[in-house]
């Protein structure tokens, strides 16, 4: 009887045992079950990556004048006005600058002339600039409005891609007092170093009544960066012969010849502004004694620019960028 007691306890023992460890794997497993529901009840929350807009780097946002920007990989030093008398190459699209010039001249005899010039240009796709240039002086103490200059510049390449970087330019002068007058310019720019900056302009004037005044014109610049982005010197030069038809017409056409020659100097107070002083000495009769050229800019770019760089793209080069979102 005590033995079929024994087996009956040692039996309920493994039986409960076996039990508490069934109910235990159960126990844990429905835990499990439990926690990788949970994993999965979680959404999915990385972000795609997306697309946002922003605004480019300016123009001027370079380490040094020669590096390239905009679509036609110019350098920055292109961008805007570097010389007095000469002009070179044409400014980025969506790019605008604002010019404006004092010129008092001393004549050879007389009293000292002063004229104002107003240059505004706006920067267009494809290698073009459109120019309109409102021109006044004062006379005896009075303002006097003398003409408007329209004009179109053309660059044929992209910066480097043809020797001297031409530009074509034609425009037209409506003039107060005289008959109107054409022009066509060409444009020539060049980089000799990352320091040396070379311009010249071959100028063809015609006036289409009156005296019918025609001018060939030369004009060259030559400039030294001192202090990158800050100051530049060196030199300009212009050489002019005009003719017109005299008011006896048995004497024929008049004609002179006028050279100039002197120092300038471009300084960039900040970013987007420059000065600059310019005085030429005459060095033929015809020419006045001295001419000077005070210059006062800005640039504007409210319709794109950036820095292109060496190699970059096009689409690089203006308008708004794409920024990837990080994962």
């Amino acid at each position: 009887m005590s033995s079929l007691r024994e087996l009956e306890r040692r039996w309920v023992r493994v039986f409960s045992g076996r039990i508490t460890t069934m109910l235990a794997g159960m126990c844990f497993w429905a835990s499990l079950s439990a926690h990788g529901q949970s994993i999965n009840a979680v959404p999915n929350t990385r972000l795609d990556p997306g697309i946002v807009a922003s605004r480019p780097a300016s123009l001027h946002d370079v380490n040094s004048e020669s590096d390239l920007v905009g679509p036609a990989k110019q350098p920055e030093w292109t961008t805007r006005r570097v010389f007095a008398e000469t002009d070179i190459y044409v400014i980025p699209p969506g790019a605008i600058e604002f010019n404006q010039f004092y010129v008092p001249t001393v004549p050879r005899s007389g009293t000292m002339e002063h004229a104002f010039e107003s240059e505004l240009e706006f920067g267009l796709p494809w290698r073009t600039q459109f120019d309109v240039e409102p021109n006044y002086s004062v006379t005896n103490g009075r303002l006097r409005y003398d003409s408007t200059r329209v004009e179109i510049p053309h660059a044929l390449a992209n910066w480097n891609e043809i020797p001297l970087n031409p530009t074509i330019d034609g425009g037209w002068r409506v003039q107060t007092d005289e008959a109107d007058a054409f022009f066509f310019r060409l444009l020539l720019a060049e980089e000799f170093g990352p320091r040396v900056h070379f311009g010249a302009n071959l100028t063809y004037d015609r006036q289409v009544g009156d005296e019918h005044e025609t001018s060939y014109e030369f004009s060259m610049a030559l400039s030294y960066v001192v202090k990158d982005s800050k100051l530049a010197v060196g030199m300009e030069a212009l050489f002019e012969y005009e003719t017109k038809q005299g008011d006896d017409p048995d004497e024929g056409s008049i004609h002179s010849t006028s050279a100039m020659i002197g120092p300038s100097l471009l300084y960039k107070p900040t970013r987007n502004t420059h000065v600059g002083l310019v005085t030429l000495f005459g060095v033929t009769h015809d020419a006045p004694a001295m001419q000077a050229f005070v210059l006062f800019g800005m640039d504007f770019e409210p319709f794109g620019g950036g820095k292109s760089g060496k190699g970059g793209d096009d689409h690089d080069a203006g308008g708004f960028q794409p920024v990837r979102r990080p994962r």
